[in-house]
């Protein structure tokens, strides 16, 4: 091999060896930023209140932790991790806490404190960060995962969940803050006054791709600017107000009204596509459209940053693909290219298919018309709402009913309410003089109708009941019965001759029918039964929990053992075997905590968890 070919391989060689250093350190670092929203699905634990005092109850109804401290927090229900609070201090605003696991044993010792980390924003309803838990320890917090290993020193001055962004924590250090991962991992450094995520939701990701409004105290005021989710800085703090148009998902392109010198501009990330000129920036999401005004006018743009209409209006809505105009007095009506429109209508909402439009006019009167402009219904409806496969809600003041785009009634205009069942293929229609529920399939068919009704759609059913009957349906519309709804339960509610038992899968009476009312048997085994207007408890194995003592204002109580659930607030619900209801006067309680000023948030915060889940 000769010297040269010995140099090209020497020189091949190192420029491998270096993209595979730039490699590992590339996703070493990108690993370091990505994390997993835990979700929890099997709850084992929960918390249970009796006389104003917490415990915890495992799904089989057995006192884990009896009821004797003011606060329980069980930050994720699938693991026996139960942070238990008593004396609360005032001027430390900090209870004494210990962390216990199943067998009542202290666990997560050597620390001057250890709280879960309250969220109201998480993705599967469990009120609080579910990986991680703040400590205290020399006067300083620090994260622990649940099983006590530290992710964190000891070196921040303050912790809180991030709303909007589960599994970050906003942290204060000498006064500034800052944002972690559940990893521990810097995401911004603390080095602002004030921090806010932006609320971006996209269906997809959900609030994953949420980024941050920071803010620092200059001598000049307040300056703000933007990070994206990332940890990346798009704009510096250098403006008096920045706010991102969250109604526009775009994943590649966040778009964002900035103020200098109490004038708006429109930025596209780092880039500004409409200058510093405006008072006013607002986003119409149904048009993509921008609103701006000037010297008091107003205009419209693009999201590119294109004038569609000058600003010269005193005042600009939109009617669907219409837009209605002020100039000088005077009001008109044009399309997105400044079209005016004289065919009296002032609002063009075109349907799915782009063939037709609703309109409606000055007379307040709703019609649809075709692409020519030619009327196809008009029968002095007072509202009318496209639904799926040409078919549309219509309104005549109070009532509601279903036309077809011939303009056939196919609903009786009779219902006090109809609406689309978010999810499903199905559509509710109330009758309010009745108190009569009916649900519709795609193809308008009524296919149930139950008075003095409740419904609940589930991931995968809808459930229709009252006090004397259930039915189930999958999202279609098609009926099923309880064996398909919960194919792993071995006994099922069914009504015979005016009271209700159980059978088994094969129809055989299991439990005898000697109840005014029963619920399902839920996921734990229990069931409710009703007698002379109070329930009590029955398990899968036929066996009788509780006697009926409760009475409750609710058709389908949650049992598990002795205990029914209370619905709190943000997800916070929790047990108790009290005999009377005081659902209400607890919902009270949460509501004037959530009031609380921010002074108090940290009281409020631990104060709420008495309701969690």
């Amino acid at each position: 091999m000769n010297k040269k070919k010995v140099i090209i391989l020497v020189v091949a060689l190192v420029i491998i060896i270096a993209v595979i250093i730039c490699l590992v350190l590339f996703f070493n670092k990108r690993a370091k930023y990505v994390y997993d929203v835990v979700q929890v699905s099997d709850v084992k634990y929960n918390v249970i209140n009796v006389d104003n005092r917490s415990g915890v109850i495992d799904e089989n109804g057995n006192v884990v932790i009896e009821p004797t401290y003011n606060v329980i927090q069980i930050p994720d229900p699938s693991k026996p991790v139960f942070i238990c609070m008593s004396d609360y201090n005032t001027e430390t605003k900090e209870y004494q806490t210990k962390v216990l696991n199943e067998k009542r044993e202290q666990i997560l010792t050597g620390y001057e404190l250890v709280q879960a980390i309250p969220n109201e924003t998480t993705s599967d309803g469990v009120p609080f960060e579910k990986t991680a838990l703040k400590y205290k320890k020399d006067g300083k917090y620090g994260l622990i995962n649940i099983n006590g290993k530290e992710i964190t020193d000891p070196i921040f001055d303050e912790i809180s969940s991030m709303t909007y962004k589960e599994g970050m924590f906003l942290v204060k250090q000498n006064d500034k803050l800052g944002v972690i991962n559940q990893k521990g991992v810097y995401v911004i450094n603390p080095e602002y006054d004030n921090i806010t995520a932006d609320n971006y939701y996209d269906v997809e990701t959900k609030y994953q791709k949420t980024g941050f409004i920071v803010c620092k105290i200059e001598e000049n005021g307040y300056r703000y600017g933007y990070i994206n989710y990332k940890g990346d800085v798009v704009l510096k703090p250098e403006y008096s107000e920045v706010e991102r148009v969250t109604e526009l998902e775009n994943e590649k392109n966040v778009y964002l009204v900035a103020y200098k010198d109490g004038q708006a501009g429109l930025l596209r990330n780092k880039k500004l596509i409409l200058n510093y000129e405006y008072e006013d920036i607002s986003y119409n999401a149904y048009n993509n459209m921008f609103v701006v005004q000037r010297n008091g006018k107003q205009g419209i743009v693009d999201t590119n940053g294109r004038t569609k209409l000058d600003t010269k209006y005193t005042d600009i809505t939109f009617g669907g693909v219409y837009v209605n105009l002020k100039e000088d007095g005077q009001s008109k009506v044009v399309d997105l290219n400044g079209n005016e429109i004289t065919n009296g209508y002032i609002s063009n909402m075109p349907t799915k298919d782009g063939n037709h439009g609703i309109v409606y006019g000055e007379d307040e009167i709703y019609k649809i018309i075709d692409n020519n402009g030619n009327v196809v219904v008009d029968k002095n409806y007072t509202y009318i709402e496209e639904l799926d496969n040409n078919y549309f809600i219509v309104a005549n003041y109070n009532n509601n009913g279903v036309i077809d785009l011939t303009g056939k009634s196919v609903i009786d205009l009779r219902y006090s309410s109809i609406l689309k069942l978010d999810g499903t293929e199905i559509i509710q229609a109330n009758d309010a003089s009745t108190n009569t529920i009916s649900l519709i399939n795609k193809n308008m068919e009524i296919i149930a109708n139950m008075d003095e009704a409740e419904i609940e759609v589930e991931d995968n059913y809808i459930k229709l009941y009252s006090e004397n009957e259930i039915k189930y349906f999958d999202l279609t519309g098609k009926e099923l019965n309880a064996q398909e709804v919960f194919p792993n339960h071995e006994l099922f509610a069914k009504k015979i001759d005016n009271k209700w038992g159980f059978v088994d899968k094969d129809g055989n009476l299991q439990i005898q029918n000697e109840y005014d009312l029963v619920t399902e048997f839920n996921k734990y085994g229990f069931a409710g039964i009703l007698v002379d207007g109070k329930w009590g408890v029955i398990k899968e194995d036929k066996s009788i929990i509780l006697e009926p003592i409760y009475e409750l204002d609710n058709i389908s109580p949650e049992f598990i053992g002795e205990y029914y659930r209370i619905e709190g607030w943000y997800g916070n619900d929790y047990y108790t075997n009290e005999v009377e209801n005081e659902s209400d006067t607890n919902m009270e309680e949460g509501d004037n905590i959530l009031s609380e000023s921010n002074d108090d948030k940290e009281e409020s915060d631990n104060t709420n968890i008495l309701q969690d889940n």
